[in-house]
């Protein structure tokens, strides 16, 4: 069986309307079963009328023939859904379709692939994933939002919209609850967006005695009665959580993370990034000249640098440029990116990376190393693993699991340790083969459920204009 999507239209114009350029299609996307599909004819109307089409997947074949394109694909042996693109262009005039074929429900887990959302996320227990893809606006020349709310449960797609730019210009979607509330960023009029499921509906999101100010979500508890963000107020962030409705800003270091003293007009800039299950443990980075250092919040809300055990402060002279020298502090120590999921579900482990950095050309240069770290909140406990060379820990579990994604930057692979044996659990396809007996395509893990039941990665891909990074999921079949 095939299941067919309405074809999207799109050309291209010279100056002279006799050599307009363009492709029509009868279907822009197709959907075959896992086995036994036979091929499926698409009929293309083009000029020039010598039009080509280029499939992406090696399972995935396009034959041309007049004016059908044959789609032809071969059994998923490996028995999860997959997706690719056949390219059908026609001089400057191009149309994508996109083709998915099915898993085996017979496995004891689905896998989807969401490659058709420019961002999407995962609520705290898998309960609802959600994400935002946007189209040309036909009207405006400019583009349209449309919100997808995925109900992890059933599968089953809700859309909202669309939203024209004169409402909103989403940019990414940061977290959402259990209960169906999903936070996007507004790129265009600033601030966050929150879109309700349930009712159909949208709201800008707020933080008592932060009027006005752009304000900045990254997590959210599953039942949405804690957040924890940042607020930007006079071009500097400060760390927020928010419980019942009630914001509060979260106490600073005593100094920055190069022990620097914040300026008499508070230049310091830090951001509250995850928490744990119960909002016990949370934490965030510092942004003192960009050094990502990894911070976190006790129970008692007192502050610490993730990883103090091992964080170490050294004092160099570096040239001033005018035939002196000035004193500059190098860190040895925990940082973190923008990442939302680097805590434990019980909050005793924090993922990041630890980076040493060593001068060298009399000051003139600072090197860099970057190896995975975990570090348990509980013992005060720094584990390093130099041997997995340039990488970051990801994702951590309440049993010390870690999973460690490589390289730091551009990952595309994941390494799994117990942390506080230094064993191996192989890759993450490995891990997942050994406990489901199901074959994961390639990918790196995001987010980790706290059953593991529920894997929530992204793949690395390169386009002709970019690298981007597709969100999957690997659930229990339904």
């Amino acid at each position: 069986m095939v299941l067919c999507g309405t074809a999207l239209v799109m050309s291209g114009c010279s100056k002279e309307p006799s050599e307009k350029q363009y492709v029509y299609l009868s279907d822009a996307s197709i959907t075959f079963q896992y086995e036994g599909n036979e091929p499926y004819s698409i009929t293309v109307e083009a000029s020039p009328v010598d039009w080509t089409a280029t499939s992406t997947a090696s399972w995935l074949k396009a034959e041309e023939s007049g004016d059908k394109l044959m789609l032809t694909v071969e059994d998923n042996i490996d028995g999860l859904e997959r997706t690719a693109t056949v390219e059908v262009n026609a001089g400057s005039a191009q149309q994508t379709i996109t083709v998915i074929q099915l898993g085996d429900d017979g496995l004891p887990m689905r896998f989807r692939k969401l490659a058709d959302l420019h961002s999407s996320v995962v609520s705290p227990n898998a309960k609802w994933a959600g994400g935002y893809y946007s189209v040309s606006d036909t009207n405006t020349g400019g583009s349209v939002d449309n919100i997808v709310f995925i109900n992890l449960d059933t599968d089953e797609r809700t859309v909202l919209g669309p939203y024209p730019e004169s409402l909103m210009v989403l940019t990414s979607v940061q977290c959402m609850t259990d209960t169906g509330l999903l936070y996007a960023v507004d790129g265009g009029l600033g601030g966050m967006k929150v879109f309700d499921v349930n009712e159909k509906d949208y709201y800008s999101a707020e933080a008592s005695g932060f009027d006005g100010a752009s304000l900045g979500i990254s997590n959210v508890s599953a039942d949405g009665s804690m957040w924890v963000g940042w607020v930007s107020e006079n071009g500097h962030c400060r760390p927020l959580v928010n419980q019942n409705g009630n914001t509060e800003m979260l106490p600073l270091p005593k100094a920055g993370f190069r022990n620097q003293p914040y300026g008499e007009d508070g230049d310091f800039d830090l951001m509250a990034r995850g928490m744990s299950t119960d909002g016990s443990i949370i934490y965030g980075t510092t942004w003192d000249n960009k050094d990502c250092g990894m911070i976190y919040w006790d129970a008692e809300r007192k502050v610490h640098f993730v990883g103090e055990d091992q964080r170490k402060v050294t004092t160099i002279q570096r040239p001033d440029g005018y035939g002196g020298t000035y004193d500059y502090n190098i860190v040895n120590g925990m940082i973190s990116w923008s990442g939302q999921y680097q805590i434990s579900p019980n909050g005793e482990w924090i993922a990041g990376t630890w980076r040493t950095e060593t001068s060298v050309n009399e000051g003139n240069q600072i090197e860099e190393a970057l190896y995975p770290a975990f570090y348990n909140v509980v013992d005060n406990k720094t584990y390093i693993f130099e041997e997995y060379g340039d990488g970051s820990g990801m994702v951590v579990t309440d049993d010390g699991i870690g999973f460690i994604g490589t390289p730091s930057m551009y990952t595309s692979n994941t390494q799994v340790v117990k942390i506080e044996t230094g064993e191996s659990l192989g890759t993450l396809k490995d891990y997942v083969f050994d406990k489901y007996g199901v074959y994961l395509p390639t990918g790196f893990l995001v987010y980790l459920t706290p059953d593991q039941n529920f894997f929530w990665g992204a793949t690395l891909e390169s386009t002709e204009l970019m690298v981007v990074a597709p969100n999957w999921y690997l659930g229990p079949t339904l």
